[in-house]
């Protein structure tokens, strides 16, 4: 398993925890840029897995700082919440912990940590 990726299963179906992932990504003022139903797509191609959502998101503060320090940083954002439904009644959060994708881009240390803070905050649950 990547070092870099942070994970959590949940008691909890993947429905509840996919709704609440939604809304808990705006209420923290980050901005929901897409979001990927892997289990439809491969689907149309024959193959069957269980449910697997990708939301992708990133809150417009930290644009301006990374553009100013390092414009290449913006290849590991935005970041992006992989949820999978384990079983009936589990589902697994996993997610690029972005102190570890944004090292090395001369990005100011306090912004990624807060970065990561805000992250976890979504995912308390």
């Amino acid at each position: 398993m990547k070092t870099h990726v942070i994970h959590q299963t949940l008691p909890m179906p993947f429905g509840q925890v996919y709704v609440a992932l939604k809304k808990r990504i705006v209420e923290h003022g980050f901005l929901l840029l897409h979001e990927i139903d892997t289990q439809a797509i491969v689907a149309k191609h024959g193959v069957s897995i269980p449910p697997l959502r990708q939301l992708l998101f990133f809150h417009p503060k930290y644009i301006a700082e990374i553009m100013t320090n390092d414009p290449l940083a913006i290849n590991d954002i935005p970041l992006k919440l992989v949820l999978h439904q384990l079983d009936e009644t589990t589902a697994q959060l996993s997610f690029k912990n972005p102190v570890g994708s944004l090292q090395g881009y001369g990005l100011d240390a306090a912004m990624v940590e807060e970065l990561l803070e805000r992250v976890q905050g979504i995912l308390s649950f």
